[in-house]
C-alpha cells in the first residue's frame, strides 16, 4: 500500500498541510520546528491499529480546541481484498497526482480510500472512511485500520523484543496464541521450565529474528525464548528473546536493540506495508545507518519466492517508507529523488521535492555537502576558491562577533559547481525553502543573471569590475601582502610553474630573473600592470594557483588579516556584504 495524499488541519504545529505524497522511499528534511515529526505522528495516529489514543488540548494548533483536528490520509495500491463492499468498496475514490479527487474511480484514475481522523473539544478521536457525496462516513475500528499495515519502526523497541500482546515478535510467531499457553508452564516452573521447554513456534521466531537482524548489520548469537527476570510479574510480556548465554537481547546496546526491533517489525509487516521512522539515525553509527537504509530500499522478502528471485508474475512491492533525519548520512545514502524538504510558515506546512530538471546538480550537492541540507542559510560558492576563503573568514569573523561562527548562525558554504550549475543550485535551494546567498565571479556571464537571482530572493555577492576572485585579490591587497600571495603560489607549486603562467601576461625580463614584486617595480613595470598580470595568471587554466581547499584557506587567512587596512576597497566591501548577510538576525 502507498500513501498518496495527506491533509492535516489544526494538529499541533500544523494549521494546514496539503501534500501529494509521490514516492516509495521518502526522507523528510527541515530545521527545528518545521513539523517533520508532527507529520509522522499524524500519519501514525490516523492509521494506527489502536483504540485507546489519548489526546489533550496541546494537540490542537495553538491549543485552540474550538478548531477541530482533522487528519486525512489517502491510500492507494491496495490489495483487491479491500475493494469488497463490506470493507472499503463503497468508499473508493479516484486519484491522479496533483489533481482534485474524482469521487468515483474511472479509467485512468487510481482507486483509493481516505481515512479521516477527527478530534473535537471532547478529545475523543473518531476514525472514518470519507467520500464526497456520501453523507454518512463509515466508522472504522482499530481492527479495520490494522489492514492498512502501518507501523512506526523502532517505536517502543524493547516491547518488540518480547512476546507481549501486540508486539511485532508476537505477530511473526507461528501459532502466536500458544505464547500464553507456554507461559502457564513458566508460572509453574519459572526459569527452568522456560529453559527446558521446546516450542517450535518460538524457536522459529527467534531464528527469524537472528536472520533478519543479520540483514540489518547486527551479528547476534543463537537466540531462544527465556524468562526476563527484570520484568515485574509473570505474563507473556516476560517472555523475551535471549542469547545463548541466557542474557535478554533488550539488555544490548541501544543501536543493536533498535536494529533488532526494526528487523522484527520489518519481518512481520509484509511487502505491502507503510513504515514510519522518526530520526532513523538515532543510536546508530554511519555504517549501520547506510546498511539500514539499503535494507529498507530493497525488495521485501515476502514479495519474492523461496529462491530469492523476483516473482515471475511481475508483482511489484508497494512497501512505502517515510522517515525523518537530522543526520547527513541518510541524505548522502539516499537518491535525491527521495528527499522532501519541509517548511512551516505561520502554521502552513509545505513539503517540496527537487525539480526534475535540477536533479543532477542537486544530487552532486547531496553527495558532497549533505550537511548543508540541514542548515537554514546556505552560501552557494561558484568554486572551491570562494568556499576555502570563506572557511578562513569564518574563523576571523567569529573572533570579532563574540564567538558566533557560521555554525552558530546556521550557515553552511558549499561549492555550487561553477558558473553554469551554481546559480541554478541557488535558485533551487530558495524554492526548497532555504535562505541563500550567491558568491562568485563577475568576469563571465552567469547561467542565471544577477538581476534574476535577486528577483528569486537570493542575496548576491559578486566582484566589481567584471573580475574573478583572483583578479580582485590582486587588485586590492597591499603590495607586501600580494608578495605573500605570490610566495604562497610558489610554495604550492614551484618557481617554474608560477613564472610560466606569469609570462603569458607579463612578458618582461624582470619576471624571468626574479619573482619579487619589488624587483619588477624597480625594473619599471607599472604597479597596475603587474597586479592585472598576477590576477590573470592565478586564475588561468594553466596556473589555477588556489583551486584546492588548503591553498584557498591560506589565501583567505592573508585576506582576513588585512581586511581593516583595505576596508574602503571593493574586495573588503564585497566580503562585508557576505558578513552582513551571515550575521543578520
Amino acid at each position: 500500500m502507498l500513501i498518496k495524499h495527506i491533509a492535516i488541519e489544526n494538529f499541533r504545529g500544523i494549521k494546514n498541510l496539503d501534500w501529494h505524497v509521490d514516492g516509495r522511499m521518502i526522507c523528510l528534511l527541515g530545521p527545528g520546528d518545521s513539523t517533520k515529526t508532527t507529520v509522522i505522528d499524524a500519519i501514525e495516529l490516523a492509521l494506527a491499529p489502536r483504540w485507546n489514543v489519548p489526546f489533550s488540548d496541546a494537540d490542537f494548533y495553538q491549543a485552540d480546541v474550538a478548531a477541530q483536528i482533522k487528519i486525512l490520509v489517502t491510500i492507494g495500491a491496495m490489495p483487491e481484498a479491500l475493494f469488497s463492499e463490506d470493507r472499503c468498496g463503497l468508499y473508493l475514490r479516484g486519484y491522479q497526482p496533483f489533481k482534485p479527487f474524482n469521487e468515483d474511480p474511472e479509467d485512468g484514475w487510481e482507486p483509493v480510500v481516505t481515512v479521516c481522523l477527527r478530534v473535537n473539544d471532547d478529545l475523543e478521536p473518531h476514525w472514518e472512511l470519507v467520500k464526497e457525496g456520501i453523507t454518512d462516513p463509515k466508522l472504522i475500528s482499530w481492527r479495520d485500520r490494522e489492514r492498512f499495515c502501518m507501523a512506526r519502526l523502532g517505536n517502543d523497541v524493547d516491547r518488540h523484543l518480547t512476546w507481549s500482546r501486540g508486539s511485532a515478535l508476537s505477530r511473526i510467531t507461528e501459532g502466536s496464541a500458544d505464547a500464553s499457553t507456554i507461559f502457564a508452564s513458566v508460572n509453574r516452573a519459572a526459569s527452568d521450565a522456560i529453559s527446558n521447554s521446546e516450542h517450535e513456534g518460538l524457536a522459529k521466531a527467534a531464528k527469524k529474528v537472528k536472520d533478519a537482524a543479520n540483514l540489518f548489520g547486527v551479528q547476534l548469537p543463537e537466540l531462544s525464548a527465556g524468562l526476563d527476570t527484570r520484568t515485574q510479574g509473570f505474563g507473556v510480556s516476560a517472555l523475551a528473546l535471549h542469547d545463548s548465554n541466557r542474557i535478554p537481547v533488550r539488555g544490548s546496546g541501544l543501536g543493536s536493540r533498535r536494529l533488532t526491533g526494526l528487523a522484527i517489525q520489518h519481518e512481520g509487516l509484509g511487502p505491502d506495508s507503510i513504515l514510519l521512522v522518526d530520526e532513523i539515525e538515532h543510536g546508530l553509527e554511519p555504517h549501520r545507518i547506510r546498511r539500514l537504509i539499503k535494507r529498507l530500499c530493497e525488495e521485501p522478502p515476502a514479495a519474492q519466492d523461496g529462491s530469492g528471485s523476483k516473482p515471475e508474475n511481475g508483482a511489484v512491492s508497494t512497501r512505502q517508507v517515510i522517515m525523518t533525519t537530522h543526520s547527513p548520512t541518510p541524505i548522502m545514502a539516499l537518491n535525491i529523488g527521495s528527499l522532501r524538504f519541509v517548511r512551516s510558515n505561520k502554521g502552513t506546512t509545505s513539503i517540496q521535492s527537487v525539480s526534475p530538471e535540477r536533479t543532477d546538480a542537486m544530487q552532486s550537492i547531496a553527495r558532497r555537502f549533505s550537511h548543508a541540507f540541514l542548515a537554514r542559510k546556505i552560501i552557494v560558492c561558484e568554486g572551491k576558491t570562494e568556499e576555502a576563503v570563506l572557511r578562513s573568514l569564518d574563523d576571523y569573523w567569529e573572533r570579532i562577533h563574540n564567538g558566533r561562527s557560521f555554525a552558530t548562525c546556521g550557515v553552511v558554504a558549499i561549492v555550487g559547481g561553477g558558473r553554469s550549475d551554481a546559480p541554478n543550485v541557488a535558485v533551487e535551494l530558495v524554492r526548497l525553502g532555504y535562505t541563500v546567498l550567491y558568491f562568485g565571479d563577475s568576469d563571465q556571464p552567469l547561467s542565471v543573471s544577477e538581476s534574476d537571482l535577486k528577483k528569486e530572493g537570493i542575496a548576491v555577492a559578486l566582484w566589481d569590475d567584471n573580475m574573478a576572485i583572483e583578479e580582485r585579490i590582486a587588485a586590492d591587497l597591499p603590495i607586501p601582502v600580494l608578495q605573500s600571495v605570490l610566495d604562497l603560489a610558489r610554495s604550492r607549486y614551484n618557481d617554474g610553474h608560477v613564472r610560466t603562467s606569469l609570462l603569458d601576461y607579463l612578458n618582461h625580463s624582470a619576471v624571468q630573473r626574479s619573482l619579487r614584486i619589488s624587483d619588477w617595480l624597480e625594473a619599471g613595470i607599472p604597479e597596475s600592470q603587474l597586479r592585472i598580470a598576477i590576477g590573470k595568471a592565478a586564475k588561468c587554466k594553466k596556473g589555477e594557483w588556489f583551486k584546492d581547499i588548503s591553498s584557498g584557506e591560506e589565501l583567505g587567512q592573508l585576506i582576513a588579516s588585512n581586511l581593516p587596512e583595505i576596508a574602503s576597497l571593493p574586495l573588503a566591501q564585497t566580503l562585508s556584504v557576505i558578513e552582513g548577510w551571515v550575521y543578520a538576525e
